[in-house]
């Protein structure tokens, strides 16, 4: 570990490693820290709370870090974006989608550096860099082509005994004993592999970014917080969740053996996390007020695409609709711009604020007051993708109540979405340190930090 501490990075050069930890809270970060000693040493040299992206949602965040871009310059806000003139078709994210982009592993390529890419968020299908790369959790199973150069494939899986675990699927379903077992190998599996490719691979810049933390908060967080509304009294779970930092700890003193002293070291995430109560039905609040218009009722629960399918919105009569499991993300059935658009461009931001209005003031389950917050399109994006991205986000209760947007639920409060409970929901904070003070106020300011590191 370097002893300095540096306010510019003018004199620095050589190797840099970024470990990313989705998800990460800076408070956990904050109240377990004498129990992470390795990550101790960096906290002490430089730790702060970063902004993260809005939406606080993985692939945004861990793009907009790497390339140093606003969300509406890649169009990104979700997993999925929205087809153009469509209401309820999408498309999942896949790299094709922002190849044209300069992030840091083109930009450290330019330089005449090598990069290491393990399990990046946006980066399946691997792009064709100068280095390696094992993409991403949406890797759709062993057979496709998840590694850059291809051979490195036969590699990683002779590694692991052709066992090789993409992601912990259906976590928010599964018994919480059993998904602490299968997150605890995954991140086991995910460490073997980094090492592996430390020692054997030369590299100027390696990133690996581990998803065990992020799928573990969703449905572990009940069984250490005391002031969760559902919290469950387990001795094996009570300490799940920082038995998973204790590993991340642990697995990190070993890579700090493996790689050169005066490497620079970075420990970050993409966003954070809080404990979830409720849900906002937000579909189910613009159906009652006239707002997205129904044929006929839903006969049972179903998502807006499935409602869509079976004809029963009346487009031609819709002023706005939602998508979101974490926050609300709505947009307006605007003339010119959507296939059956009733909105007059004229009146535009007026129709936005009156139902910005409308939802903010969305009570809680209990009836109190909730410390709901809106971001209009206009104000929190730039760039030329812009037009992709929703009109209206709204936070509720300051990202303690989540969103459901399946329509015939036949109430404005819910649990369970579609993929099932949350325990927790992203929150707006993410961690950095590292073993050099850096000034970093936003998880976009990370481009900025990495390229001076490698120059």
């Amino acid at each position: 570990m370097k002893k300095y501490i540096l306010t510019s990075l003018e004199s620095l050069m050589g190797k840099v490693l970024v470990l990313g930890i989705d998800c990460a809270e800076p408070s956990q970060i904050e109240t377990w820290i004498d129990e992470l000693p390795t990550l101790k040493q960096l906290y002490q040299v430089h730790y702060c709370r970063v902004n993260s992206t809005i939406p606080p949602i993985t692939i945004p965040a861990w793009l907009c870090a790497f390339s140093g871009l606003n969300p509406g310059d890649l169009g990104l806000y979700d997993l999925k974006v929205r087809k153009p003139r469509t209401y309820t078709e999408f498309q999942f994210y896949h790299y094709g989608m922002v190849r044209d982009f300069e992030f840091i592993w083109n930009f450290t390529n330019k330089l005449g550096k090598k990069v290491i890419l393990c399990f990046v968020p946006g980066t399946y299908p691997p792009p064709k860099i100068k280095g390696i790369v094992i993409s991403d959790f949406f890797t759709p199973s062993i057979e496709a082509s998840f590694t850059w150069p291809p051979f490195i494939k036969k590699e990683i899986l002779n590694l692991v005994d052709n066992n090789y675990i993409i992601d912990v699927y259906d976590y928010k379903r599964k018994d919480p004993k059993q998904l602490y077992k299968e997150l605890m190998i995954k991140l086991e599996q995910d460490f073997k592999i980094m090492k592996y490719l430390l020692r054997r691979y030369n590299w100027d810049l390696f990133i690996g970014v581990i998803m065990s933390i992020d799928r573990a908060q969703h449905t572990l967080w009940k069984f250490f917080d005391k002031e969760h509304p559902r919290y469950v009294h387990d001795p094996e779970l009570e300490n799940g969740l920082l038995n998973l930092y204790r590993k991340i700890d642990q697995e990190l003193r070993e890579i700090m053996t493996i790689i050169p002293k005066d490497t620079s070291i970075i420990i970050m995430s993409d966003h954070g996390a809080k404990r979830m109560y409720y849900r906002v039905n937000i579909n189910e609040v613009l159906a009652q007020e006239g707002l997205l218009k129904l044929k006929e009722r839903p006969k049972k629960a179903m998502t807006l695409e499935e409602a869509n399918r079976r004809g029963l919105i009346d487009w031609d009569r819709t002023i706005a609709w939602a998508w979101g499991a974490y926050v609300g993300q709505i947009w307006i059935n605007l003339k010119g711009r959507e296939e059956k658009g009733i909105v007059e461009k004229e009146h535009y931001e007026d129709v936005c604020k009156q139902i910005a209005n409308l939802l903010i003031s969305i009570k809680g389950i209990d009836g109190k007051g909730l410390d709901n917050k809106v971001y209009f399109k206009w104000n929190v994006y730039r760039g030329s993708r812009v037009e992709y991205m929703p009109d209206i986000t709204i936070y509720y209760d300051n990202l303690h109540y989540g969103v459901n947007d399946m329509i015939g639920l036949n109430d404005i409060y819910s649990l369970e979405a579609l993929k099932g409970i949350d325990d927790s929901n992203h929150a707006e904070k993410a961690i950095f340190m590292s073993d050099v003070k850096v000034d970093v106020n936003e998880v976009s300011h990370v481009f900025n930090v990495l390229s001076k590191l490698l120059q």
